[in-house]
């Protein structure tokens, strides 16, 4: 995980202790392998699933948490690939085989030594050197390298990057893109001191060329430096618009981010799910649901905007939890958005719902499912007609999926609710 102040490894000395924040991640990770594996894996003659996963700021592997040892991130890592190898295998005649690369890397030496130390330790001794590859170096330095292993050995890239960063300048922009342009089934986690970034430019606003890169302008730095004053609205504004930067030069097609608080550092971090592929981010949002309260939303539950959204002006809300409470409100501002966004981006009075979650998916923390529920509660209500994807309509009642059409009704319902 990433290398903050406190976080220093070496070989013989005390383990640094772990912070409530970086554990929410490692569980976030753990969890979300979880699901990734369970569902890469569905198709029952599947016999083989090839993938690399690179941890780009390791660090040295454990931690100190009172009287116990954390895993760090390499050994969650490690040991996620593990639990997939026997929960998936529990109930096949004909064992899948997972064969998965490692690339761990840091910059500070003393790190990767104290890694390589534990690791000799560990049941994984026996993989360094074959399938767990150790590096020291600048990540945007060793990504090349990475990319060209992975493109040579599978010829789908499958790979899952874990790019926690310390601060926000050690993942560049084009790293970003180089794993989304060259690799066609990659997914990443990247953390980003948001906050870090704007407390510096609260009175700084010197240095911006390494900054451009998230849309950090002399005029940005001008407007957050007027509404910085107004700490809840002006933040959340400036926050979306590094966000929407992010999204935008990532080249990733689905951008899905998370807020984190930091109690020792008393500030807002960006965790965010980068990936090629609308069921990845949907996965996503599945963990994050299910950890509910550690984590918030930037922006409103249902169809929003990165960036600045006008909304914000009226209700200054800028953060939306998972919890049972706000699923009902996203519910219910999705019954009232959905009809006009899916009647305007209907050609010849049709849409396929894969188009639609590909057009919304990184605009609303709403599950698939919660969006089939809303489907077709306007299904019920007359609003929208839902086809199969083979011909014939599916009556109200009857579960939306992701394969149905969605039509403009014969007599179209006035929509009044916007």
């Amino acid at each position: 995980m990433s290398k903050e102040n406190n976080f220093k490894w070496k070989v013989g000395e005390p383990l640094p202790g772990i912070e409530a924040h970086t554990e929410r991640k490692l569980e976030v990770i753990e969890q979300y392998l979880d699901v990734y594996f369970d569902t890469v894996t569905a198709n029952r003659r599947m016999e083989t699933l090839r993938i690399t996963i690179v941890d780009g700021f390791c660090g040295g592997g454990l931690y100190q948490r009172g009287h116990e040892t954390r895993y760090g991130s390499p050994f969650a890592l490690l040991n996620a690939v593990e639990r997939a190898k026997t929960r998936i295998n529990a109930e096949r005649h004909k064992p899948l085989e997972i064969v998965a690369h490692f690339y761990f890397s840091d910059a500070n030496a003393l790190h990767m030594a104290a890694l390589r130390h534990e690791l000799s330790k560990s049941e994984f001794s026996e993989q360094v050197g074959d399938t767990i590859v150790l590096q020291t170096g600048e990540f945007e330095v060793l990504l090349p390298r990475i990319i060209a292993d992975i493109k040579k050995r599978q010829r789908q890239g499958r790979s899952f990057f874990v790019l926690d960063q310390w601060g926000y300048v050690d993942v560049p922009v084009t790293c970003l893109q180089q794993i989304f342009s060259n690799l066609d089934k990659p997914e990443a986690i990247l953390t980003f001191s948001i906050d870090a970034l704007l407390n510096y430019l609260r009175t700084d606003g010197s240095g911006l060329e390494g900054l451009r890169q998230f849309g950090i302008s002399e005029e940005f730095v001008s407007t957050w430096q007027t509404l910085k004053d107004d700490e809840k609205f002006g933040r959340a504004t400036a926050q979306r618009t590094v966000m929407e930067n992010l999204r935008k030069n990532s080249g990733a097609h689905f951008f899905t981010p998370f807020m984190m608080y930091s109690k020792t550092d008393k500030r807002w971090m960006l965790l965010a799910h980068l990936s090629k592929h609308q069921a990845a981010r949907d996965k996503m949002l599945s963990v994050h649901w299910d950890k509910q309260n550690h984590f918030r939303h930037i922006g409103r539950g249902s169809l929003f905007e990165l960036g600045f959204d006008h909304r914000l002006i009226e209700s200054k809300e800028s953060l939306f939890s998972f919890r049972d409470e706000d699923e009902v409100t996203l519910l219910g501002e999705l019954e009232n958005e959905l009809p006009k966004r899916v009647m305007d981006n209907m050609t010849d009075d049709i849409l396929t719902v894969e188009q639609l979650l590909s057009q919304i998916g990184n605009l609303t923390a709403a599950q698939n499912d919660m969006i089939f529920k809303v489907l077709q509660k306007l299904s019920s209500d007359g609003e929208i007609e839902v086809g199969k994807k083979d011909g014939g309509k599916k009556k109200a009642s009857t579960r939306v999926e992701v394969s149905d059409i969605l039509i403009r009704p014969s007599q179209r319902t006035l929509f009044t609710k916007f």
